[in-house]
């Protein structure tokens, strides 16, 4: 039984109020039922004939052990493998999540709030109050000029592009939303890139990241970000190469990573601007299905380009390799940064259940 499509194909108000009591028995300690307790409920039953009214508590007590004594089961059962529980689990009394405590980099905790909570997303009936208090944690990390943290520049864009493209996928307050968008607009270079320093060039990692962001906030309605989405998908479209890969600069390696997440966000953007939207589609084409070493953000980034492109075969395989790598995730290159929080996050996202 999976309990997240379960309560997603329930009304609002009755997943709301099954997954209270889900939650309620999954807060019980487990209970093993003692030694013979169904023979000796069975003996006690009449043979024939209706229960007496002073028994009618035995076969409710006796249903009540044994859902109790499988509750730790129910839990893995009910969301796969139990990722989606562990980041419920693990979300802080204020509603972020602490990188630091998983392994990770405390200046990326807004980012990896971010994650998780989109992660979360996915399954809306099932934890409502974690998804607000996700909402509520990203708009009071929120700063004066509309960043989210980050001492350095790295930290501070992928802060500020994944935050911001939470706000806009949870339909988060407007005023947090249309500040993040002014930000964005405001550390935007000339040329339609952002770069983790003024005096570099631009990056494409952090670039997609950003339209993915705008795209998504002029989806709500925030026509502020027309412009900078505008400027962004130019320089995106003017850096894929004639193969139909991208790299982080002109001289570097072209890489899958880049190229999935460029072509995702051209693909998205094309909802809006149709024009672009062909360009994302074929560059999934240049996309390699199959990989060997663990790494769950370009993981992610496939399987989220071929979605887009409606390639679900692709998306599957990739999956499936995930599924396979599980043990080898430390290995991956950026855990060092976030830390077990990340890697529960991203798998989630990757709809690997």
């Amino acid at each position: 039984m999976n309990l997240e499509a379960h309560l997603e194909s329930l009304p609002e108000r009755d997943a709301r109020d099954f997954g209270r009591i889900v939650r309620l028995l999954k807060a019980q300690p487990e209970v093993e039922p003692s030694p013979g307790l169904h023979e000796r409920i069975a003996a006690r039953l009449p043979r024939r004939g209706r229960l007496p009214k002073a028994w009618w508590w035995v076969p409710v007590a006796a249903s009540l052990a044994i859902l109790l004594s499988q509750v730790s089961l129910f839990q893995r059962a009910s969301d796969g493998g139990g990722d989606t529980r562990w980041l419920a689990d693990n979300q802080e009394a204020d509603g972020t999540w602490d990188p630091a405590r998983h392994g990770g980099v405390e200046a990326f905790r807004p980012a990896l709030t971010a994650l998780s909570l989109l992660a979360l997303r996915q399954h809306p009936k099932a934890y409502p109050q974690e998804i607000a208090k996700g909402v509520s944690a990203l708009e009071r990390m929120q700063t004066a000029d509309g960043a989210f943290g980050g001492h350095d520049g790295q930290a501070r864009l992928y802060n500020l592009a994944i935050a911001t493209y939470a706000l806009a996928i949870c339909g988060a307050d407007s005023s947090a939303l249309a500040q993040a968008i002014a930000h964005i607009g405001m550390c935007q270079a000339p040329d339609g890139s952002w770069a983790y320093a003024g005096t570099q060039e631009g990056n494409v990692a952090v670039t997609a990241w950003m339209t993915r962001a705008l795209a998504s906030a002029e989806t709500c309605g925030n026509t502020d970000a027309s412009v900078p989405l505008r400027k962004g998908l130019r320089w995106l479209r003017n850096h894929v190469r004639d193969d139909g890969r991208m790299a982080y600069h002109p001289s570097s390696a072209p890489s899958d990573t880049l190229t999935a997440l460029s072509a995702c966000s051209l693909i998205e953007a094309g909802k809006l601007f149709p024009d672009v939207q062909a360009l994302g589609i074929r560059m999934t084409d240049a996309l390699n299905v199959h990989a060997a070493a663990p790494d769950s953000y370009r993981d992610y980034a496939k399987i989220i380009a071929f979605e887009s492109a409606g390639k679900t075969v692709s998306a599957e395989s990739v999956r499936t390799q995930v599924r396979q790598r599980r043990h080898d995730a430390s290995q991956d290159q950026w855990r060092v940064a976030g830390g077990q929080l990340y890697m529960v996050a991203l798998r989630t996202l990757c709809r690997v259940q």
